[in-house]
């Protein structure tokens, strides 16, 4: 089988690039951090070998790389806003070698998650799989490798995904979801949308989050900010021609 390797190449080469950092004393008062761009290029090698001997067939690779830009940032400020501290010392040297060596690409308002999220949806890549360790894939209908081993997605599964984490937020991403969502708790609310035929009712889950957001003193322009947060792009969410987001739109919710 013929496979298209959408990988994500913000996390290969922090990963890689992170790996290869090590401390030396300088003299009996300075240590210093010191790292080789040769040993984090062996690395990403490596690295990359281990998934492609893994994943049988014919391989086609595609590297994302996040854009200067963030398009959530307009719609959310504080998105991110905590996330501080440095890139590993050869990141930059690494990413560029990545682009001298593979096909690489990148878009200015969009986060390498988006992309290939859009990759993995538009009907363009033979049998696409995701490659990242990132549970956010988990929101995307397509074939993700993950910890290890090939995961299936439906769409009724990453819809699942995105609407836990419209409700649970993301610390590390720097937005709440709602109040008193944990991942066990969006569980069992969304639990009760699974259809017996498997598929997941996404209207009516909307409708009951926007109702506990409601609860909670919120309103349902706030439940609509987290899920435009959560949601990676699909293909659906993106207007090639205009190189432009399309914010996803719940369905009309009608008065009880």
């Amino acid at each position: 089988m013929k496979r298209t390797l959408l990988i994500d190449g913000d996390e290969f080469v922090h990963v890689c690039s992170s790996a290869v950092e090590y401390e030396a004393r300088w003299d009996d008062q300075n240590i210093i951090l010191a790292s080789n761009v040769e040993e984090a290029w062996d690395a990403f090698q490596s690295r990359l070998e281990s998934v492609l001997d893994r994943i049988h067939g014919e391989k086609t690779i595609l590297f994302a790389f996040t854009g200067p830009e963030n398009f959530r940032k307009s719609i959310y400020p504080n998105y991110k806003a905590k996330r501080g501290g440095r890139k590993p010392l050869c990141f930059s040297d690494l990413k560029r070698r990545v682009f001298e060596n593979y096909d690489c690409y990148t878009e200015t308002k969009l986060e390498a998650d988006d992309l290939l999220g859009i990759w993995a949806t538009n009907g363009q890549h033979e049998n696409p799989v995701i490659v990242s360790q990132d549970k956010d894939f988990l929101t995307i209908p397509t074939t993700l490798w993950r910890e290890g081993s090939l995961l299936v997605l439906g769409q009724g599964d990453a819809d699942f995904h995105w609407l836990k984490q419209t409700l649970t937020g993301d610390t590390s991403d720097g937005y709440p979801g709602c109040p008193g969502f944990g991942p066990v708790s969006a569980e069992k609310l969304l639990d009760t949308f699974v259809a017996l035929d498997g598929s997941f009712l996404v209207d009516e889950a909307w409708k009951a989050i926007v109702q506990h957001y409601e609860k909670k003193g919120l309103s349902a322009a706030d439940a609509l900010t987290q899920a435009r947060l959560a949601r990676i792009l699909r293909a659906t969410d993106w207007d090639e021609e205009k190189r432009e987001v399309k914010l996803w739109t719940p369905p009309r919710i009608e008065p009880l």
